[in-house]
């Protein structure tokens, strides 16, 4: 199995974030993150009032992956966790960290792996696999479009001061 490289960070909550919208591409909104530097990132809610992030992180050379929702009560802020993605020709796994976004528990992946993201953009459908034995189905319709409007976004962008550890 493939395995993506998820570092678990201790930042501020994202549900202090604020964003700016860049624009709006099929179903996702591609927002910059006006906290610090600026960082772009994709969102779109799902019917079952779930909301799904795929953004960039420009100072770790990476990106990440993050989805909440409010009935996942039993996630808390920093709970350490493992997340498995599976599109059916291929797995990517490794670490995820619990964050609350406006009121909603949820997890957070970072990853820097490039094939990563190409399956991401060119699979139909993922199925998200939680450490506690959640699985969630998404449908990437349109997902190839946000993370492009996410790259563009970014580009747009001025470059960021690397992070020291």
């Amino acid at each position: 199995m493939r395995r993506i490289a998820i570092l678990t960070l201790s930042v501020m909550p994202v549900s202090a974030l604020a964003a700016d919208v860049w624009q709006t591409v099929g179903d996702w909104t591609i927002l910059i993150n006006t906290e610090g530097t600026g960082k772009c990132f994709a969102s779109r809610e799902l019917d079952d009032g779930s909301e799904v992030q795929i953004g960039a992180e420009p100072t770790l050379d990476g990106g990440y992956f993050a989805i909440y929702n409010e009935a996942w009560t039993h996630i808390e802020e920093g709970q350490d966790g493992t997340v498995e993605f599976d599109f059916g020709t291929a797995r990517f796994g490794g670490e995820a960290n619990g964050r609350i976004e406006n009121g909603k528990p949820g997890g957070y992946a970072f990853f820097n792996n490039p094939a990563f993201v190409q399956k991401f953009a060119r699979s139909q459908t993922v199925k998200i696999i939680g450490s506690q034995g959640n699985t969630f189905e998404l449908d990437l319709t349109g997902t190839s479009k946000a993370i492009r409007g996410v790259l563009a976004c970014q580009d747009a962008l001025p470059e960021p001061e690397a992070e020291s550890e």
